[in-house]
């Protein structure tokens, strides 16, 4: 019922304020978004890019300096200042997990195979929030961010300029993937700029950041990393309840149809 209430509540401050207020910034031309359905490594991407673009290896507070969260207050803040590294830059950096729509212009939009996007949700979100979600929620769409096929869906066919990034190639070769990433945004930089930023955005370093930033006893947003997990937590049940509702999504991102 939250959930119904908090989407209502957004839609009126859009139709108050504009299609856009929810944004909490103006889009300018030059934005690349790094766009994903949450947990699908966006945050790593988000991670290498501004490892990259600061040349030194960041601390846990200065990410959002370089590559701002837009669903961060903080970091919307950073993006409305004049003086800090994003507005330097250009091109320059959004990190997103809306849906898609026409107002963004190009974007790198990171998919992960489904079934692990929703196994890491799960985990992430049953540990941090105060009210727990089952997967079957998840699965069918009945959380904040809808349905993960339909948030694939309507970025892979919406016309706009971008580059898609798996998941499971960017755990694979992330050094290649980077570089992919840099071709697409006309961006420049070493094989040893490269191989730089790939080791300061492991998943072990980011975990020790988030462990010293927030302290052990908190659940980390950087649980695991990988493929397959979701074999560990979807029963039967929950796999053909997944494939009713995600075939056209997991067909069109790549990772095929059901072998009945």
């Amino acid at each position: 019922m939250s959930t119904v209430f908090t989407k209502v509540r957004h839609t009126l401050r859009r139709w108050l304020k504009g299609p856009h207020a929810d944004l909490g910034f103006r889009p300018q031309p030059d934005f690349y978004y790094l766009a994903s359905f949450p947990k699908s490594g966006n945050t790593w991407v988000r991670f290498l890019l501004a490892n990259l673009l600061a040349g030194r290896e960041l601390e846990l507070q200065g990410f959002g300096r370089y590559v701002p969260d837009s669903h961060i207050k903080g970091d919307l803040a950073y993006m409305a200042d004049p003086t800090t590294p994003f507005n330097q830059m250009r091109p320059r950096f959004v990190k997103t997990h809306l849906y898609y729509r026409p107002i963004f212009r190009r974007a790198i939009y990171i998919v992960r195979d489904g079934r692990d996007a929703m196994t890491s949700f799960y985990h992430w979100r049953n540990r941090r929030s105060g009210k727990p979600v089952s997967l079957r929620e998840i699965i069918v769409g009945e959380t904040y961010w809808g349905r993960w096929s339909d948030h694939v869906l309507g970025w892979l066919n919406s016309g706009c300029e971008l580059l898609v990034v798996k998941y499971e190639d960017l755990y694979a070769d992330t050094a290649g993937q980077l570089r992919r990433i840099l071709d697409f945004c006309h961006l420049h930089a070493s094989e040893e700029q490269i191989a730089a930023a790939v080791a300061a955005s492991s998943f072990e370093r980011m975990r020790a950041k988030e462990k010293a930033a927030q302290g052990a006893e908190t659940p980390l947003f950087v649980r695991k990393g990988g493929s397959g997990d979701w074999r560990n937590l979807f029963s039967p049940a929950d796999e053909d309840l997944f494939w009713q509702y995600h075939r056209a999504g997991m067909i069109a991102a790549g990772y095929g149809d059901r072998v009945s």
